[in-house]
């Protein structure tokens, strides 16, 4: 019987939310059984955020520098291919579940086609067999409805609790019961599905939680106690950060202006209030892990689970207040570390700690299928992990990762920068963070000292060769890995030659 995977994808998970990563509030039980039995990847970073660049950089292993949907809604470019278009190659019917807020190329659209309104469209490639888009979840409205609720627009179901004057953020359970939430209907539904496969599958089930808003119902509401949660580590006020650089003035701008967001008032939030928040999204990432319970429950009692790849991940982090900051947004590890579980069978369980990225699952899940690996792929299979082949792989020195700030912030709108401008590219060494600016000052940040990130060191002389070095080096890695597909063919009058080098771009690692 041909392989099987379930890849599973759950939205804004931070890297640290899990029982095995010791961390005191979550409650991740079957996630945690999992990670015994698996690979554990824990400096894994995203290429880019928010959700459709970071899930663009995933599915098709390319960085954002090279498909460019760097925003949602930036449309991805149709020649590019992606994991869902390879698999088809080797004979799999790719399956989504939930959705990839993908941007669809106009160019090849009709105008009046709905993909040209929406960044949350299913990837090409992909059979939907259950979109839920965080704007307009129907098939769940249509279920609940059957249920006997009264859900009379989908959009409904994903709006937040507005914040009252005299509360910065409502902490209550939410209305819908746990057994009717979203993530439970799309486990349920992946379920059937699977019920039904005879051979092998290859899935994409796609969580929003813990993805705002925040909310979740009872029991994971009253699982974790608000009281027992610390608060986040804050070095600066709003206003102080404010006048740290201009991209952090920006900012705080947004943050300070309530108009801006409706469920959370984050210029009154208390410390009552910030626990209460953690508590509810710890309490969502409950739910998720008991659901993704449900699916490997099944998966092991009917059999599947022995000849299945299962991978769990998340697309960005969330900074939860860290910083004064929430969401997914600057340069901060909270935003771009993110979890990273595979499972395959007879596998040894292990730890590892040497840096990967998110462009390295696309092939990771292609060698194993083993199908052919693009050419002009970023990414490197992370299989030799798996089959604790350590040796054969060479650890990275480094990971790479970009925002695009043009829709976050007025510079453009106030004619300050070009939306060209508006970008920033890291480089993240174990010990150092760059950050680099097109138009803005650059910063540098010692990881091992100053963890939080707080101190720059860019303007500082004794520093300058160290930012001099890891720019060299960011400039030689996008040297290497920019696309390829025809730089590396000749047309000659022999005919067309090509002659690329191994997937890592370099004789010597």
């Amino acid at each position: 019987m041909k392989k099987s995977v379930l890849f599973i994808c759950a939205d804004q998970w931070r890297w640290d939310c899990f029982g095995f990563m010791k961390h005191k509030n979550v409650l991740t039980p079957n996630l945690d059984a999992l990670a015994n039995t698996s690979t554990v990847f824990t400096s894994h970073f995203t290429g880019i955020v928010p959700c459709g660049p970071a899930r663009t950089t995933m599915l098709t292993g390319l960085y954002p520098f090279i498909h460019r949907s760097v925003t949602n809604g930036a449309p991805l470019d149709k020649r590019f291919t992606n994991i869902a278009k390879e698999v088809r190659k080797i004979g799999y019917e790719p399956d989504l579940y939930g959705y990839t807020d993908t941007s669809w190329d106009p160019r090849y659209l009709n105008e009046k086609d709905e993909k040209n309104f929406t960044y949350e469209s299913p990837m090409e490639g992909f059979n939907t067999k259950c979109l839920l888009p965080g704007s307009e979840p129907k098939a769940w409205a249509e279920y609940l409805n059957k249920k006997g609720f009264k859900i009379n627009h989908a959009s409904e179901l994903y709006k937040s609790r507005p914040a009252k004057k005299e509360e910065a953020f409502i902490y209550k359970p939410y209305h819908i019961p746990t057994e009717h939430s979203d993530t439970a209907f799309l486990a349920d539904r992946a379920i059937e599905d699977l019920a039904l496969v005879n051979d092998s599958f290859f899935k994409h089930v796609s969580f929003l939680k813990p993805h705002p808003p925040f909310h979740v119902a009872d029991p994971w509401f009253n699982q974790i106690n608000p009281e027992d949660i610390e608060l986040p580590i804050t070095n600066t006020s709003m206003e102080e950060l404010s006048t740290k650089h201009p991209l952090l003035k920006e900012i705080s701008k947004k943050f300070l202006n309530e108009e801006n967001f409706t469920e959370i008032k984050f210029s009154k939030l208390t410390e009552k209030d910030i626990k209460n928040i953690k508590s509810v999204y710890f309490g969502m990432c409950a739910e998720v892990d008991h659901n993704i319970g449900k699916i490997l429950k099944f998966l092991k009692s009917s059999g599947k689970l022995d000849n299945t790849m299962i991978i769990f991940t998340s697309d960005h982090g969330e900074m939860l207040g860290e910083n004064n900051l929430w969401g997914k947004l600057g340069w901060w590890d909270s935003s771009y570390r993110i979890p990273l579980i595979i499972h395959i069978p007879g596998q040894q369980p292990r730890l590892v700690n040497e840096m990967t990225e998110s462009v390295d699952l696309a092939p990771t899940i292609l060698e194993w299928l083993e199908g052919d690996i693009p050419v002009d792929w970023n990414g490197r299979s992370l299989v030799p992990y798996l089959n604790n082949l350590k040796s054969e792989i060479s650890p990275k020195d480094y990971v790479v990762f970009d925002y695009d700030f043009r829709e976050w912030t007025s510079f453009v709108a106030e004619e300050k920068l070009a939306p060209e401008e508006c970008n920033l590219s890291v480089i993240r060494t174990k010990k150092w963070k760059y950050v680099h600016f097109p138009s803005l000052s650059s910063l540098l940040f010692n990881m091992e000292d100053d963890p939080n990130e707080v101190i720059n060191l860019a303007d500082l002389p004794e520093y300058q060769s160290i930012k001099n070095d890891l720019l060299s080096k960011l400039l030689s890695h996008r040297m290497l890995h920019q696309e390829r597909q025809l730089s590396n063919t000749m047309l000659s009058s022999k005919g067309v030659k090509i002659n690329s080098g191994p997937n890592t771009r370099r004789l010597n690692n």
